[in-house]
């Protein structure tokens, strides 16, 4: 069994080796070897379950394309939501955004990882993750070597309030597309997609887990762009856009895969996201309200 606890500042090793499920997603199938010819200067093949992913057109979203040399994107993997803008005096409310205070995040957050476990730091963003609840936080990502670390960190305190850890090759697949609810649903669509990470090997969270709004156990963990991506002024800036992320964490999951599981795969899913909730209040106004944000409310700040 694996152990996921999330408790305060304590990391947690995320190491499940269960399969995953065949028919759960659907859109284009992308298997990555450890030792197969990606990464080595071949095409792998794609094979489409189903179909491509209706809605999803990656030419017709504003967004990212990773590159090492460059802190700017100009194309996108993933949608964003239409007709969405942050202007500048809403991002200003964002402690995030204020000067270099996400600089200084990154190096309290980085005090948390093991060199000898993690390896070297890879890079840092600050991205939204959904949780199983349908609710939306603030989150440091930092991928580094070995692993991807995923922090809560209070940005008026300036302290890592919890974090999780998640090996690299422990990690089976990886999807990208648009968020779906399920067909009985009753919440508005979101009309935007996101990535999601996966180390479950098809086993679903238990009941328990499911309902239990704070379990840290959940197999999986999904993220999309952050609020401050949507101000004009930051569209091109890589630390708020995901697609920078899942560009990173493919290319890592790879090499991982390489040096510790080279006979092994990790699945790459392009298409729909389901996000399953039905009739949430709570989160639709937590959401609206920007509650998983550390902002400045007319001078109430949390």
């Amino acid at each position: 069994m694996a152990d996921t606890q999330t408790r305060g500042p304590q990391d947690s090793h995320l190491e499940d080796d269960r399969t995953h499920v065949e028919g759960q997603f659907v859109g284009a199938t992308l298997q990555i070897g450890g030792g197969g010819p990606v990464g080595e200067g071949t095409e792998p093949e794609v094979k489409f379950a189903g179909g491509p992913a209706q809605g999803f057109n990656r030419q017709q979203r504003p967004g990212s394309v990773y590159g090492r040399q460059s802190v700017k994107s100009t194309t996108s993997r993933t949608s964003m939501r239409p007709g969405f803008v942050k202007g500048e005096k809403l991002s200003q409310s964002y402690f995030s955004y204020k000067e270099s205070n996400f600089e200084k995040a990154v190096g309290i957050c980085e005090e948390k990882a093991k060199p000898e476990l993690d390896g070297k730091r890879v890079g840092a963003w600050l991205l939204t993750e959904i949780d199983h609840w349908d609710n939306e936080r603030e989150k440091i990502v930092l991928l580094f070597e070995n692993s991807v670390m995923v922090y809560k960190y209070h940005f008026i305190l300036n302290k890592v309030e919890e974090f999780k850890r998640v090996l690299l090759w422990v990690v089976d697949t990886v999807c990208i597309g648009d968020f779906k609810y399920p067909e009985k649903s009753i919440m508005p669509d979101r009309k935007h997609g996101g990535i999601q990470i996966r180390w479950n090997k098809g086993e679903e969270p238990t009941f328990a887990q499911r309902w239990n709004p704070w379990s840290s156990c959940i197999p999986y963990a999904t993220f999309c762009h952050h609020p401050l991506l949507y101000n004009p002024k930051e569209n091109e800036t890589v630390t708020y856009n995901v697609d920078e992320f899942y560009e990173s964490l493919i290319k890592g999951i790879s090499d991982a895969y390489k040096a510790k599981r080279p006979a092994e795969k990790v699945t790459i899913l392009e298409g729909p996201i389901m996000i399953t909730s039905y009739a949430s209040v709570s989160s639709m106004i937590y959401n609206q309200s920007g509650l998983g944000f550390y902002m400045d409310r007319n001078g109430i700040c949390f």
